[in-house]
């Protein structure tokens, strides 16, 4: 391979993956977390409440009871989740009459025993937040901004596949730990890079396709359709569902019936169902759901509630090969097809490369900090840089989760101050850093703090919800248990890598005031 190409690569390398690196960080920390958000959302609700036991109500009670009293938007949507495996509660949310800047649905958590409406589901945000900080950080157009992190890291893979391809295999087991710390850190970035390749070029791939998804669009509209939009959403297979309001109740609607019907054609139950102008005779129903047997199969259709009549179905007999290969995509990207044991090696590999990211900054620092013409400025942001976006970003999400523990669910702006924590604790890390002249050991007790915090957080869980934790595992409710034991792994690990971080600098501590005080003796 030519030298000079190999320089300029290996340039372009270095330079965008420090440019990159904090958000990429976020992307990979959030999405690891996230890849548990079902079992998060449920630790955060479950305890709040007891679990009841019973037959659960009909689709169509639960409807009932959560427009009543409510200033219902007929001509618009009416949405129920379904209660599943992690989230065993109705969500209902329920469009409202409303004016500008004002809320337009009511989002309702419904007992599916008893009926009875115990909470806003939105106020349970935590695992959405990390979600979001995956995808879109949340911000406005925080996609687009993933969505270009992501092909600066696809480029950063290939030329990293460059770099390494004449000494990829031999140097695969490389790591010289009794080397000078360059050379350390480069066999671990390698390693790791190499190890978590087929994961990070899949990452790579599919957040590109989700999150800049919109400028495909465009060009093919542009492009292949000539400006035809309404044809590439037909071959996109969008399907819109626009009943016309015909002022007429409708009678006897048999929404149970349609749904037992659905349940038993596709053997899953339905996971979503949508209303459009309920209680009108021209309602339409969308209902959605998964079988899960299979590793992409999805299932959608639109009936018309008064005759029962199908407006349209997709499924396995009436595949649309855009949408297929958007949700296989969708099941390798969040590992959700192979039960939790793949979750948890996603979470691994993702760690993985958040290890790789700081690497490959510390390698930057390394080499720069040798070079005579290099600004000592330059290298003290990148160093503060690297350390406030992963410690700062550990100890914050860290908070998030004490913060959402502690605060009680009468508190109406629960998710608010959640979020509030997350970004506090960023602005408070950020403003210490300049006055630590040991950024390592900085890291440790980043590191540590973190790790308490954790473990005070299972340790509250059981002060304050002991007895309902024990009622929900004795009940088989084993989430909530679950998550904890992944909290206190974590905590630990945090533990032990700060100590490792702050033992080499007490260690010199020591010794520098032994060597004073034979200074003194003598």
């Amino acid at each position: 391979m030519n030298k000079e190409f190999l320089k300029r690569i290996t340039d372009a390398h270095s330079w965008l993956g420090l440019i990159i690196s904090g958000l990429l960080f976020i992307v990979f920390f959030a999405g690891s977390i996230a890849l548990f958000r079902a079992e998060i959302t449920q630790w955060s609700m479950q305890p709040h409440f007891e679990a009841t036991k019973g037959a659960q109500l009909p689709v169509s009670q639960i409807f009932e009871i959560a427009i009543k009293d409510r200033k219902f938007d007929a001509k618009e949507h009416l949405t129920l989740v379904q209660p599943s495996k992690y989230s065993p509660y109705y969500k209902v949310y329920v469009d409202v009459e409303h004016e500008a800047g004002q809320e337009d649905h009511d989002a309702l958590l419904i007992d599916p025993v008893t009926g009875e409406i115990i909470a806003n589901p939105d106020d349970f945000y935590l695992a959405n937040f990390i979600y979001k900080l995956h995808y879109d950080l949340n911000i406005p157009s925080g996609s687009y901004v993933i969505g270009f992190v992501t092909l600066f890291f696809f480029f950063a893979i290939i030329s990293g596949i460059f770099m390494h391809a004449r000494k990829l295999i031999s140097n695969f087991f490389k790591y010289r730990a009794q080397q000078l710390k360059r050379s350390q850190l480069l066999d671990m970035h390698n390693v790791v890079g190499v190890m978590s390749l087929p994961f990070t070029i899949m990452y790579a791939i599919s957040g590109l396709i989700f999150n800049l998804v919109i400028i495909y669009q465009i060009a093919f509209a542009v492009i292949l359709y000539k400006g035809d939009q309404q044809a590439l959403l037909d071959d996109a297979g969008y399907q819109e569902i626009a009943p016309k309001w015909a002022d007429k109740a409708w009678e006897n609607p048999k929404v149970d019936d349609i749904l037992h019907n659905i349940k038993d054609k596709y053997k899953s139950t339905p996971s979503m169902i949508r209303f459009y102008n309920y209680g009108d005779q021209s309602a339409v129903m969308q209902i959605r759901g998964e079988v899960h047997t299979e590793f992409a199969y999805r299932y959608e259709t639109a009936i018309a509630v008064s005759n029962q009549e199908a407006l349209y179905v997709k499924d396995e007999n009436n595949p649309n090969t855009l949408v297929n290969g958007l949700y296989v995509i969708s099941r390798l990207h969040f590992g959700d097809y192979a039960g939790l044991d793949l979750r948890v090696l996603y979470f691994i590999l993702g760690i993985g490369v958040c290890g790789l990211i700081i690497t490959g900054n510390l390698l930057w620092i390394e080499k720069r900090s040798k070079q005579r013409n290099q600004s000592p400025k330059t290298l003290a942001f990148v160093n503060n840089f690297t350390l406030w976006s992963t410690g700062g970003v550990v100890i914050a999400t860290a908070v998030a989760f004490i913060t959402e523990r502690l605060m009680p669910i009468t508190f109406t702006q629960r998710p608010d101050y959640m979020v509030y924590s997350f970004i506090a604790t960023l602005i408070l890390v950020a403003c210490v850093l300049p006055f630590n002249s040991n950024k390592k050991v900085f890291l440790g007790y980043l590191l540590k703090i973190s790790g308490l915090l954790l473990l005070s957080t299972v340790i509250l869980d059981w002060v304050m919800f002991g007895t309902g934790i024990l009622d929900l595992w004795q009940q088989g409710i084993k989430t909530v248990i679950a998550t904890e034991i992944g909290l206190m792994l974590v905590a630990f690990i945090f533990i032990f890598t700060s100590a490792k971080l702050i033992k080499p600098y007490k260690k010199a501590q020591v010794a520098n005031e032994n060597e004073a005080v034979l200074e003194v003796q003598s």
